[in-house]
């Protein structure tokens, strides 16, 4: 793995960080790590990419995420933002290990065709729902399960890659990662809750996209715990719940088909364990949006 920081860092800090994950973790020679002090760095590793890769890799640094990893022909890089509350990572190696690991082991995935596999899932299914929401007249609709199918999708990535870094061992690290970027919030994120969620997506049907958006997010963190290590589940559950000051497992009921069916029957990614994951999210919105 190759390092560059665009920013004022301690080098040394982070090539030891490195030199333990490769103890543990082979990580190939062509990855590229960038660290940046601030999002506006974008444009120097742009510059250093083929023309062909700009377009696509500057609408992924929009994005205002600590990370994310991206693989493009023969380009694999991590790039990491380290500003504001993020900033604990330059102290903390724990942490930086486990959220260094999670973005690997993304690679990882990328490299096998993982990720490209599921896309062609997502599309077979979401056509099938397409010609459905049309043949009732609910058109409009498209959008809005576009979108929730989109956040189901970055869900999926997220389990398989938590999953894989549980297994590998590296369950403390992850946990850790997580439990940091809550603490050392202010405040945690105000969730979106409605009694009645039916009537309230009738009168605004982006109402379920961010309701939607908000329990996916909570369960990319908590089924690969939950599946492979049930003890870390219940310290995150704890800690979520009294975050959010939410009874978790009333807020994650309607997730209920999908939840049990990752349990239940995950093994490895595959297509027809996506496509009945697909099934099951677009059945579940379909049957609140209409």
């Amino acid at each position: 793995m190759h390092l560059t920081l665009l920013g004022k860092f301690d080098q040394f800090y982070f090539l030891r960080t490195l030199k333990r994950i490769q103890h543990v973790l082979p990580v190939p020679r062509d990855v590229q790590l960038y660290i940046l002090d601030d999002k506006s760095n974008c444009k120097t590793i742009i510059q250093r990419l083929p023309p062909s890769e700009k377009a696509a890799f500057k609408n992924i640094c929009r994005v205002d995420k600590v990370s994310f990893s991206y693989q493009h022909n023969k380009q694999r890089l991590i790039v990491l933002t380290l500003t504001g509350t993020n900033k604990y990572l330059l102290k903390d190696q724990q942490a930086l290990i486990g959220l260094l690991i999670h973005e690997i082991i993304h690679l990882e995935q990328m490299r096998k065709g993982n990720y490209k596999l599921l896309q062609q899932s997502y599309r077979k299914v979401f056509s099938l729902y397409t010609q459905l929401l049309t043949n009732l007249r609910q058109k409009p609709l498209l959008p809005v399960l576009d979108a929730i199918g989109q956040n189901a999708l970055l869900l999926l990535k997220d389990l398989y890659t938590n999953g894989a870094v549980i297994k590998r061992g590296f369950s403390h690290e992850l946990l850790h990662y997580y439990e940091c970027e809550f603490s050392l919030k202010k405040t945690c994120p105000r969730p979106v809750f409605y009694d009645k969620l039916k009537k309230e997506v009738q009168k605004d049907p982006q109402v379920l996209v961010i309701v939607f958006a908000f329990e996916f997010a909570l369960l990319s963190m908590i089924l690969p715990f939950k599946k492979y290590k049930e003890r870390h589940a219940k310290e995150l559950l704890k800690y979520l719940a009294t975050c959010y000051n939410l009874n978790m497992r009333e807020t994650l009921r309607k997730c209920g088909p999908f939840i049990d069916y990752y349990l239940a029957h995950y093994k490895k990614p595959n297509r027809d364990f996506q496509e009945k994951y697909f099934h099951l999210i677009f059945t579940k919105v379909i049957e609140l949006l209409t």
